[in-house]
């Protein structure tokens, strides 16, 4: 069983057959519990692979979001954070040396859990409430 609680197969998901039943309808599971998880998963790619070791895994994770947890899905990328996982498509830009915009990310995007979102070249996926946790941003505001 997995110590890192945004691994994909932590918890209950490491558990199957009747063991997995068992947990699954326990009287204490049978409740909605408030999370504040976000998911992300992307098909691999020359560049999301180039995001996800030059920018995820390294500055992102140690200086931004600590949390972020990254797991080789065959063909995708399986993402976990808390709070929120934002990509700035202008980074990604710069390390390939050419245009990225996040036109060309939301191709790669298969999944999300989370409230996902599109604002000038960046695309953010978060677990708050937009405009009631925490102000619209807009850039004609």
């Amino acid at each position: 069983m997995s110590v890192n609680s945004n691994a994909y197969d932590a918890g209950i998901m490491a558990l199957s057959g009747k063991d997995f039943a068992d947990q699954f309808f326990a009287e204490e599971n049978q409740v909605v519990h408030e999370s504040d998880t976000v998911v992300l998963v992307l098909k691999k790619s020359d560049e999301i692979n180039t995001f996800i070791d030059e920018i995820l895994l390294t500055d992102y994770k140690k200086n931004v979001n600590p949390t972020v947890n990254v797991e080789d899905r065959a063909g995708y990328w399986w993402i976990k954070a808390n709070g929120k996982i934002e990509v700035d498509c202008d980074e990604i830009s710069e390390l390939l040396g050419r245009n990225f915009n996040v036109y060309d990310f939301l191709v790669d995007v298969s999944s999300t859990i989370g409230r996902a979102y599109t604002l000038g070249n960046k695309f953010t996926i978060t677990s708050e409430l937009m405009g009631l946790d925490r102000k619209l941003e807009d850039y004609h505001a």
